[in-house]
């Protein structure tokens, strides 16, 4: 064989050798992993976190829970998953796209059935998107809106990337959601500001926002002067006679923290300290559900807490990439309940920092102030709310303080606190909170 062709041959066999083994370690590392059912959307698909390791052509790592361990063949994938039992768990089979990889397969659904009966494996489609990389510090955003949304859905887009630990400088509009310069989609009320994507946040995971700034940027707001409903009782509803002028405009001035009515004969000097606050608050509701402005859930939303204010850190879980945060519908102040259907309504402008807790969610919105630490429940009536926040909270005292029941119970038979939030909106809202002076002395 002549010399020159046979060392080109070697040469490109060596070539391709070399190219596959830089395919199997191009394949280490974190990536976004998607399961797609039958039947599903991209809003009902399961997503999750995936961990790759190459060692030549072998793969090990995590799909979520589940144990993984395969092969990677020039450009072809094969995988195995493991529950924590060390129970078959599934497979997939696929190629390498253009830094994704994606194919076919099988695989258990994650919860199985009660007594660890055997499942049949559900037939999927799978995708692995590599994880964006986080960037060597955090950023701060001036984000002027461009668009307002009346609704709550992860059909809305996002219109801003940003990764944990940056910092958003924004605005919001106020409850009737009038802005010249800027269209507003949705016709339910409290048009919010974002939704705004939280790089490395996935169904599973925390998001963890807290509020850095919050102060009111117009001189006026407005507040209802009518009992809603289920504030009173139908014989004083139908008894009051409401003055359909009453004009119930205050005056702002957040640099004396203080708000003040237009005198009436009544009230010809009322003056309230203000506590501003943001009536809404949310990520993107699970699956396909979609909900107006002014209703509230799992996923927060028009939670109308007086408390969510600037310091308050809250924590929501995740139900779709990015978790997509919102939030709108400020008072200048407001008390439990909002009893007339609305706060001091007004617009602010906000600043907010991002972090996520992977692999950790609750089944609410929980919240943490100076002073306290609150669990949200949310449902169609208070006692239900009262017995979801509570349980909540209870969860949240096991995993963190390692209290027993009998412990928690004494705990909070002693020093827990209510406060309705919401009674007037689609939803009831019930904070359950406990003082952080309590829990600092704990086992120590």
């Amino acid at each position: 064989m002549n010399k020159k062709l046979h060392t080109a041959i070697l040469a490109l066999i060596a070539g391709i050798a070399f190219s596959r083994t830089c395919v199997a370690a191009d394949a280490s590392g974190d990536w976004v992993g998607q399961l797609t059912g039958p039947f599903d959307s991209d809003y009902t698909a399961q997503y999750n976190h995936v961990s790759l390791k190459a060692d030549g052509t072998k793969l090990s790592g995590r799909w979520g829970t589940y144990k993984l361990a395969g092969t990677l063949t020039g450009a072809r994938m094969e995988l195995s998953l493991t529950d924590t039992g060390g129970k078959p768990a599934g497979t997939l089979s696929g190629a390498q796209g253009e830094d994704t990889f994606s194919g076919t397969g099988s695989v258990v659904p994650a919860r199985r059935a009660v007594g660890g009966a055997a499942q049949s494996p559900n037939a999927v489609t799978w995708k692995l998107t590599r994880a964006a990389a986080v960037p060597a510090k955090p950023k701060t955003y001036d984000y002027e809106p461009t668009v307002f949304y009346g609704t709550y859905s992860a059909a809305e887009p996002p219109v801003l990337h940003i990764f944990p630990g940056d910092t958003v400088n924004t605005r919001t509009i106020d409850a009737n959601g009038r802005d010249a310069n800027v269209p507003r989609h949705g016709t339910g009320g409290d048009a919010n500001t974002g939704p705004f994507y939280i790089e490395g946040a996935l169904p599973g995971d925390t998001l963890v926002v807290k509020l850095v700034k919050l102060r009111t940027n117009k001189p006026t707001a407005r507040q209802g002067s009518r009992f809603n409903q289920h504030a009173v009782t139908l014989a004083y509803a139908l008894a009051a006679k409401y003055d359909p002028n009453f004009n119930g405009e205050w005056k702002l001035d957040p640099d004396k923290n203080v708000a003040t009515l237009t005198p009436s004969e009544g009230l010809p000097h009322l003056t309230i300290p203000m506590k501003t606050m943001l009536g809404c608050i949310s990520v993107a509701p699970p699956g396909e559900e979609q909900y107006r402005g002014t209703d509230l859930g799992v996923f927060g939303g028009n939670l109308d807490y007086n408390d969510n204010v600037q310091g308050t850190t809250l924590y929501f879980p995740v139900f779709h990439p990015g978790a997509l945060l919102g939030m709108g519908d400020a008072h200048g102040a407001m008390g439990d309940g909002e009893v007339v259907g609305t706060g001091l309504e007004t617009s602010v402008d906000v600043t907010f920092t991002v972090d996520v807790i992977k692999g950790y969610t609750t089944p609410q919105v929980r919240a943490e102030t100076n002073d306290y630490l609150i669990s949200f429940g949310v449902s169609g009536s208070v006692p239900e709310s009262i017995q979801l926040a509570t349980t909540q909270l209870a969860d949240w005292m096991k995993k963190d303080y390692n209290l027993t029941d009998s412990e928690i119970a004494l705990l909070f038979g002693d020093v827990l606190k209510y406060d309705i939030t919401e009674l007037v909106d689609p939803h009831f809202n019930v904070a359950a909170k406990v003082p952080k002076s309590v829990l600092a002395t704990l086992n120590k």
